[in-house]
């Protein structure tokens, strides 16, 4: 019963193997349906039969109705209402500036965030959590409400793969949405490079830890952003505006990465004062790092990595 097809472009074989045994865990949710760390749903705790639904290429095999099968030779499962589960949101960024991609990049950054939004939409479900998805720029361009089940991960990976790369980043205007379609306390996982306003984006973020929300806020850069390798006179586009400017690329570096420096530890430092776990990441790493870089210390709050 195992799917040989790929479920998706940005979730490749070696990816999945690589991260299959891990599990999403929150720190200190608690609000009824979430307790603490978050165990395996169905052990220890008050599972109650819901309905059937058809079986789904990976769901649990555990789950499948045998009796059901055996009267109708279909395969059904069945779904249980829990008083314990992690409720997950990932908002990514659609942005024109995530299109870039470097030199040293195998990807651009939109493809690698969009491989991180897949890989956690990929655990949270696997777990048999429930997950939703929201997909900005200047404007909210789709929003998936949150639900569980595997057959759920492919309308996920659709959404991904059909985003169209448009737009200034308002990161602002995705949280107010995402928040309002998120009924009970959970976990926001916010993919961005952040070319916004720093203090307009962390006061939302402020605003969804004061909600008790539990929030890892990744920041994608290319390594050209992070280093700025130019040395010679180029002329410069603003992907999200598309203004030129002439410069000597040398005579800008040192200007350019105390600007970039900057940017990084306002949000870094604004994170770690506010309890979130931020992220920086480069598109020149494996997205297998900086998926596993959650997992990393994910119980000491705030923490940078």
């Amino acid at each position: 019963m195992e799917n040989s097809t790929r479920i998706s472009k940005y979730l490749a074989p070696e990816l999945l193997a690589a991260i299959s045994n891990l599990t999403v865990r929150t720190r200190n949710l608690s609000e009824g349906t979430i307790e603490g760390r978050h165990k395996s749903p169905y052990k220890g705790f008050n599972v109650e039969f819901s309905s059937y639904r058809q079986y789904a290429k990976g769901d649990p095999v555990k789950d499948i109705d045998w009796k059901v099968y055996a009267r109708s030779d279909k395969l059904y499962i069945k779904e249980h209402e829990q008083e314990t589960n992690l409720n997950g949101y990932i908002i990514l960024d659609s942005s024109t500036s995530m299109n870039y991609k470097g030199d040293k990049s195998s990807m651009s950054k939109y493809d690698y965030a969009a491989t991180l939004a897949a890989s956690f939409a990929y655990l949270i479900l696997k777990q048999q959590d429930s997950l939703g998805l929201a997909i900005f720029s200047d404007q909210v361009q789709s929003i998936l409400p949150s639900r569980g089940g595997m057959q759920h991960l492919k309308t996920v990976c659709n959404h991904l793969e059909q985003a169209k790369l448009a737009g200034k980043t308002d990161i602002a205007s995705a949280i107010d949405t995402a928040a309002r379609a998120m009924r009970k306390r959970g976990l926001f996982i916010i993919i961005s490079d952040l070319m916004d306003n720093a203090e307009a984006t962390m006061e939302k973020l402020r605003q969804l830890k004061t909600a008790k929300h539990e929030v890892v806020l990744y920041q994608v850069l290319d390594s050209d952003e992070l280093f700025f390798p130019f040395d010679q006179p180029a002329i410069f586009r603003d992907m999200e505006t598309n203004s030129e400017v002439t410069v000597d690329a040398f005579l800008l570096k040192n200007e350019y990465r105390k600007k970039i420096e900057t940017m990084i530890s306002a949000f870094r430092n604004a994170s770690r004062k506010t309890g979130i776990d931020y992220i920086l990441t480069d598109t020149s790493n494996p997205p297998i790092k900086a998926v596993k870089s959650f997992f990393t210390g994910h119980s000491q709050t705030g923490r940078s990595r």
